[in-house]
């Protein structure tokens, strides 16, 4: 696909020629062993979104125990994806009811003030079953839009509503004979737009200079309630009362919720009507996703705990009792759960694994898989992978996975390079997913990957502003980041198992600021890889008014003359002479102004830096063709710089390559 064919909001436009029914098929596993590839990691039959920004559930339970589930297939060859809807048996028999070509993104309701701000993040998407289970409402991106899509047993899937805007939540009256919607309404936003356009906009809080010329909408859009009939196809616009049930809470039943103690602290609890029951035990707090009732008068739920919280574990709560049961724990990743019968039914990823539905008995605390959608994936040969637990330079406790290539020898010191900054689940490509784990391993690398350990200040009720100010003064929160990535890699260096001379760096948004750091106060690191940068003086004007203000509240400079010293310890422009690694950026077009600076800066001092800008994207870069070329130049990066490779021949690859060679010999040799 060309890129240039992408739609306006951001998202993938699909040629017809793929066959999505097929697409979104479980390959077959291989009779043989095979190497992985980077088809495996980016075009994994995904079951949900890969990113945790919003509230709700991929799947849903139906009231016959079958679950229906969202699943999304990346495609390299077209640039595209396809998606659809899975429905599964209690026996673990899966069905496609529903494909097509497409995926939705979601975007911020509340960017600073401004709504619409793309993320590049797949759009959360949770089917939901009529009370007697016999029909299934569903959202489908079509024609660049979420419609409202109804499948009934014995029947194929049809279309119930659709608008020139997105249908964004829906629900079945208690009868089922309709559905009720809702409909983001944008239109009166984007006319505002339109007519200002022919004025000249104006420069106020609504910009983000960084990532596009025209502003984005203030304030939250309308919201446009309506109803569908199933019986005679009518749509009306939705009462008081139909427009209630799409409110978080549709009942009037107990139901689970968080409270806030004195320190900020957010404890279990019911409530039903105007009572109140918490529990006050630690081991309700740190509680992770959305609790249930597991059965009356009973909460169920996931809490983070252990060593630097890097366990989840299954606790069930009476309300009244002083403490609550533990009932399960893993070190993988449980997500979405909910009750299955006697059982609880969550989405389950490994460090190898990838997303499956998995199905916890907590009596026995036996875990079985209900529905695997990448079922070859047990034939690929992986590296293996180590969990690590140790602590930074403050005592914090820090957790990660160390991956060996597969073909590992002991004794032997490996090339390696560390990825950011979550170390939970699926070991795919880091956050954002552009550093391919596996591949690394299989082209002879260590990789280290590590989770952000907690922030100094964690547990002391600050405010959130509060916090942040904290952090950020003589990067407080930074260095310990950093202390935690350093003190793991001297273990390993010292272990004899990591090569010293051959150890790179990489990171998105959190994670390339510690990569920027580094790069100022570490001399561990060989070569460094980021998916955006950099924190510079240029922030103050490029970053908008809105976005600028935050950062002055949270301790950043207001113009490029204040606070000397603070730029001094971050920015890569002021030290271009002292930057200890060169540094390849892979940039989302409506990000990489904000390198510019330092790329200017660095290239001025003869430093090696690269930057490679991807159009229509943004911050997690969502086109996967591009991401196969992030994975294959994040190798061949380091491949260069920590091994010496370059590739045979005179194609663009090698071309590439001897640019950096040309960087490489004007570069002044460091101490």
């Amino acid at each position: 696909m060309s890129i240039a064919a992408a739609g306006a909001a951001g998202t993938p436009v699909v040629p017809a020629i793929i066959d999505c029914q097929s697409n979104l098929a479980p390959r077959t596993a291989q009779t043989e062993r095979r190497s992985v590839t980077d088809k495996d990691l980016i075009e994994t039959l995904d079951l949900g979104s890969n990113a945790g920004l919003e509230t709700g559930s991929f799947f849903s339970v139906g009231p016959d125990r079958r679950v229906a589930a969202a699943i999304r297939r990346a495609d390299i060859d077209s640039n595209s994806y396809c998606t659809g809807i899975m429905v599964i048996d209690a026996s673990g028999s899966a069905r496609l009811i529903d494909a097509g070509p497409g995926a939705a993104f979601w975007r911020f309701d509340n960017f600073y003030g401004t709504n619409g701000f793309p993320t590049g993040s797949p759009k959360l998407i949770t089917p939901r079953w009529s009370s007697d289970g016999q029909s299934l409402g569903f959202l489908k991106f079509v024609d660049g839009k979420l419609q409202l899509w109804l499948w009934r047993d014995g029947s194929k899937a049809r279309a119930i509503a659709a608008n020139d805007q997105d249908i964004i939540d829906f629900r079945f009256t208690k009868d089922g004979t309709a559905l009720v919607y809702k409909i983001r309404d944008e239109a009166q936003q984007q006319a505002i737009l339109r007519y200002e356009a022919l004025q000249g906009f104006h420069y106020d809080e609504r910009s983000f200079p960084f990532f596009s010329s025209r502003p984005f909408p203030i304030g939250k859009p309308g919201d446009l309630h309506l109803t569908a009939s199933l019986t005679d196809g009518s749509i009306h616009k939705a009462s008081s009362d139909e427009i209630a049930m799409l409110s978080p809470k549709a009942n009037d039943g107990p139901e689970p919720i968080m409270v806030p103690n004195s320190k900020g602290i957010y404890h279990i609890a019911m409530q039903s009507g105007r009572t109140t029951l918490t529990c006050a035990s630690s081991l309700c707090t740190d509680i992770e996703g959305t609790p249930w009732l597991s059965a009356p008068n009973m909460i169920g739920y996931m809490r983070r705990e252990g060593w630097a919280k890097g366990t989840t574990a299954i606790y069930q709560w009476s309300p009244g009792a002083a403490a609550p049961r533990r009932l399960y724990a893993t070190t993988d990743l449980l997500i979405d759960c909910a009750p299955f019968g006697q059982d609880v039914l969550c989405g389950r990823e490994g460090s190898k694994r990838p997303r499956t539905l998995e199905r916890i008995n907590l009596k026995t605390r036996r875990s079985s898989t209900l529905f695997d959608p990448n079922p070859a994936f047990h034939t690929i040969a992986l590296g293996q992978v180590e969990r690590l637990n140790w602590k930074n330079d403050r005592g914090i406790e820090c957790f990660g996975d160390l991956t060996y290539p597969p073909d590992y020898q002991p004794g032997k010191a490996y090339p390696l390079v560390v990825v950011q900054y979550e170390s939970r689940g699926f070991l795919r490509g880091g956050t954002g997913d552009e550093y391919p784990v596996q591949l690394f391993a299989r082209a002879g690398y260590l990789v280290l990957t590590v989770q952000r350990p907690r922030s100094p200040f964690y547990g002391l009720g600050l405010a959130s502003i509060e916090r942040q100010r904290l952090q950020n003064k003589d990067f407080v929160e930074r260095r310990s980041i950093l202390s935690a990535i350093e003190t793991k890699v001297s273990q390993l260096v010292d272990a004899g198992i990591a090569d010293p001379d051959r150890i790179g760096i990489t990171g998105l948004s959190d994670g390339s600021t510690t990569v920027q750091f580094a790069a100022l106060h570490s001399r561990l690191f060989r070569a460094a890889a980021v998916s955006g940068c950099c924190w510079e003086p240029s922030q103050t004007w490029i970053s908008g008014p809105a976005l600028q203000a935050h950062y002055h509240a949270l301790g950043w400079p207001a113009s490029p003359q204040d606070d000397i010293p603070m730029w001094r310890d971050i920015s890569l422009s002021r030290n271009a002479s002292h930057v200890a690694f060169p540094l390849l950026i892979q940039a989302a077009d409506g990000e990489y102004r904000v390198a510019l600076e330092a790329v200017h800066a660095l290239r001025a001092a003869a430093s090696p830096v690269d930057l490679f800008v991807f159009p229509d994207e943004a911050h997690i870069k969502r086109h996967p063709a591009q991401r196969a070329s992030l994975y294959a130049r994040n190798l061949r990066w380091f491949d260069f710089w920590l091994l010496g490779k370059r590739p045979a021949g005179n194609g663009p690859d090698a071309q590439e390559v001897s640019r950096w060679a040309d960087m490489q010999r004007a570069w002044p040799k460091k101490e």
